[in-house]
């Protein structure tokens, strides 16, 4: 009872109030008057009472006893000390982890110079994936080209020719519903040995275009299915074909037989160029030549009855390079007629031991009479 009177007499005196909330330090050196209820120094008790000391909750309402202003005060701080408790440790950390603009430049320098070492070696992973896969579908295309020649009782695939027959995954004919020549290109008479599934002779981004003409233009598109194979066939001197004097008596009486029509007359089957990577350029109706695109049906060898091939390989004239195409990180994919595929550079093609089985040199050529 006497405690709580003195804290009601100090609450009701806000100087006394000021002096205890200024000297917290000296608070537990007091005695607390019995008669007067006042606060002494220790040793200097109320002549009146007998001095006793204070029970805990009177000295902390002492201690924590403020003026009106104090305790605006005193609840400012209390609430900043529960706004700092609740507060996310990282945002201490977020307030110093900003960049300045140097460090931001340096660390923009840095990824650019790892994005340009990364986009070439990026590159080479994408032409060797791509190179691998076209050797893959050349070793297809040879395994196809066989087994036509099995069921013909070892008779070779007409690379060009007037006449037979060629039809759709349908069986509808290929010369019914588009021009012609289609069919007498070889693309259509292989097909059905392929199983009618264009991924050995369509690669790369010519595949993503068939596709799309077969759904949209199906004319156009058995059109260029024959004519724009990524994949050539060495037609010229195996197979034969009629554009080059093969199948005309005529031609062949003052030449003499020059290419290859049966599996068993090839002598030298790992030399033996039977397809290779290809491109051409597209004639308009009014006979412009068109741009350049990968693929075409017919590679040329670079000698025939003299030199075919212009003295360097241009990536602007297909024709100046037998329609052959670098394309794999500058080299050709080449399938053999024993059934291997690999890569040649350009100037390795340029060899008539590879592309004739009746080559002696590498600058061979026909001649009147044979040989």
């Amino acid at each position: 009872m006497r405690n709580l009177l003195v804290m009601q007499e100090i609450r009701s005196s806000p100087s006394r109030a000021r002096v205890f909330g200024r000297m917290p330090h000296r608070l537990f050196a007091l005695r607390v008057c019995n008669g007067c209820y006042s606060s002494r120094p220790v040793g200097r008790p109320c002549a009146a009472s007998e001095a006793r000391a204070p029970d805990p909750a009177f000295l902390m309402s002492i201690f924590t006893c403020t003026s009106p202003i104090n305790a605006r005060e005193s609840a400012h701080v209390s609430r900043g000390r529960e706004a700092r408790a609740h507060r996310c440790p990282l945002r201490k950390i977020a307030e110093f982890a900003g960049f300045t603009l140097v460090e931001l430049l340096v660390v923009i320098a840095i990824l650019a110079l790892l994005v340009a070492a990364l986009l070439p070696v990026l590159s080479r992973l994408r032409a060797s994936s791509e190179r691998a896969r076209e050797i893959a579908a050349a070793r297809d295309l040879v395994g196809a080209w066989t087994q036509y020649a099995q069921d013909a009782n070892g008779a070779l695939l007409p690379g060009y020719k007037s006449g037979l027959p060629a039809y759709d995954a349908q069986r509808n004919p290929i010369a019914e519903q588009t021009i012609g020549v289609a069919a007498h290109r070889w693309p259509w008479r292989l097909a059905p040995y392929l199983g009618h599934d264009f991924n050995a002779l369509y690669v790369g981004d010519h595949e993503r275009v068939l596709r799309e003409l077969e759904t949209s233009d199906y004319s156009n598109y058995l059109y260029q299915t024959s004519a724009f194979p990524s994949f050539g066939l060495n037609s010229v001197w195996v197979g034969g074909d009629e554009s080059f004097g093969g199948f005309n008596n005529a031609f062949l009486g003052l030449f003499g037989k020059f290419y290859v029509t049966r599996l068993s007359e090839i002598s030298r089957p790992a030399q033996l160029v039977v397809f290779a990577s290809a491109r051409g350029q597209e004639a308009s109706p009014g006979g412009d030549v068109g741009p350049v695109t990968e693929g075409y049906f017919r590679i040329r060898s670079p000698f025939f009855d003299t030199r075919t091939w212009a003295a360097q390989y241009s990536d602007e004239d297909p024709a100046s390079w037998g329609n052959l195409s670098r394309r794999n990180m500058g080299e050709i994919v080449t399938g053999f007629a024993d059934g291997h595929a690999e890569t040649l550079t350009p100037e390795a093609m340029d060899d008539m031991t590879l592309w004739s089985n009746g080559a002696t040199s590498k600058n061979w050529t026909i001649t009147p009479g044979g040989g």
